[in-house]
């Protein structure tokens, strides 16, 4: 529903990465030369992907994916089976510690319930600060 929801950006297109078949994004070379910005669940395999989507674009931005978002929607996390805390490699220690947090929490927050007015100033505020690079 995300990915049906982002609103109108000039310059950008959305890619729906499929989970885990994002792998399949590694041999399109020109994404090394593009701004990248992923948006998944914030849950343990929301993060695991960030980090494998890292392994190939390490220039990608991750967004929503912070504590900031999981604060203002938390009333909407769910509880999830155990899961093991492992070391990714490619996740900023902002977002290594909120991967640890649900983790040890047991819970996740899907995309599907932070709002769409919040999405929309988020991806703004982002857009506007990465144009200034």
């Amino acid at each position: 529903m995300s990915f049906l929801t982002l609103p109108s950006l000039s310059d950008s297109f959305a890619l729906f990465g499929k989970g885990y078949a994002l792998q399949v994004l590694k041999s399109v070379s020109w994404l090394t030369y593009c701004p990248l910005f992923y948006w998944g669940d914030l849950d343990v395999d929301g993060f695991k992907i960030l980090s494998q989507l890292r392994s190939y674009f390490p220039h990608t931005i991750s967004v929503m994916m912070d504590e900031e978002t999981f604060r203002n929607f938390e009333e909407f996390a769910v509880p999830v089976a155990e899961s093991n805390i492992e070391y990714l490699p490619y996740l900023t220690a902002e977002e290594y510690s909120l991967f640890t947090y649900l983790s040890q929490q047991k819970k996740r927050l899907e995309q599907e319930h932070i709002s769409q007015d919040f999405a929309n100033r988020y991806l703004q505020k982002v857009l506007q600060r990465d144009a200034q690079c």
